[in-house]
């Protein structure tokens, strides 16, 4: 098993660095770790109010064995609903992004 080690307080560990599709990875975020794979659901709330929920795709790491999720996301504002995606993001930038972890 290897580890990452990302600027402020996420760590990952994950099993394949030939940058291969994984379908799951685990990451430390403080003292606690977390799993991320597809189907997992994260979402940050905005000044306004509004709420952008990430639903988990894929998590992959790329040629220099660097972690990214793809991801959809959900924007809902008081009277409209939005979807955009796939999008993708270092697994870093995504956990620094996404802190709250919605329940399935």
């Amino acid at each position: 098993m290897h580890s990452l080690h990302f600027s402020g307080t996420s760590h990952a560990d994950y099993l394949d660095v030939n940058g291969r599709r994984r379908a799951s990875m685990f990451f430390r975020r403080g003292k606690g770790m977390e799993f991320i794979k597809a189907g997992s659901s994260f979402r940050r709330v905005h000044a306004d109010r509004s709420v952008e929920t990430a639903r988990v795709l894929s998590v992959a790491s790329n040629s220099f064995g660097i972690p990214h999720v793809r991801y959809e996301v959900v924007f809902e504002r008081a009277q409209r609903t939005a979807v955009d995606g796939p999008r993708i993001l270092a697994l870093s930038t995504f956990t620094d992004t996404y802190r709250e972890r919605v329940s399935a």
